[in-house]
């Protein structure tokens, strides 16, 4: 349970920083963007019994609806957790489709978003399983120099016999 308030507090914390934000260059968020990222997997639940916290990458493509705040967004994520208990780790390989909603003006310098959606994740520990997936999530997107970058988090839980459930909390650059 406190690695689910550690993610939403660095998720708040991004939120608190927005007005000091405001300054920076307005925030593009038409036409299509990519995105690279990393950061921290907090496992939550029986998960969290058995792994500490690990590292992931992501990559992603968003993709505009029309002229609305709504953008229809896959990723790819890659990530490892190591066992508490003995050597070995947990491996991470999925993909989801979201659908993104930003929040706040179309040109502001700083627009935060919810996402949700839907995937396929790999896990392997020894054994290897792939499951579906579900996903919600938030984060803000905001402009650092001529740069564009985000900060997120998810819940993610992968639906195995005893659903994996993870929080991964990234930051990266949005590449147009």
């Amino acid at each position: 349970m406190t690695r689910i308030r550690f993610g939403i507090l660095a998720l708040a914390a991004g939120l608190c920083a927005t007005p000091a934000l405001q300054a920076q260059h307005p925030q593009p968020t038409e036409g299509i963007s990519f995105g690279l990222g990393g950061g921290l997997i907090l496992p939550t639940g029986d998960y969290a019994t058995f792994d500490k916290s690990g590292w992931h990458l992501l990559g992603l493509i968003q993709l505009p609806i029309a002229q609305s705040p709504i953008h229809l967004r896959f990723d790819a994520l890659y990530g490892s957790t190591s066992h508490k208990s003995g050597p070995g780790s947990t491996k991470l390989t999925g993909a989801t489709a979201d659908l993104l909603y930003h929040i706040g003006e179309r040109a502001s310098s700083v627009r935060p978003y919810v996402l949700g959606g839907l995937g396929f994740y790999n896990v392997s520990d020894g054994s290897s399983t792939s499951k579906f997936a579900f996903g919600l999530g938030g984060g803000i997107l905001f402009g650092v120099g001529t740069l564009h970058a985000f900060l997120e988090a998810r819940y993610l839980s992968v639906q195995t016999s005893s659903s994996l459930n993870f929080v991964p909390i990234t930051v990266g650059v949005m590449l147009r």
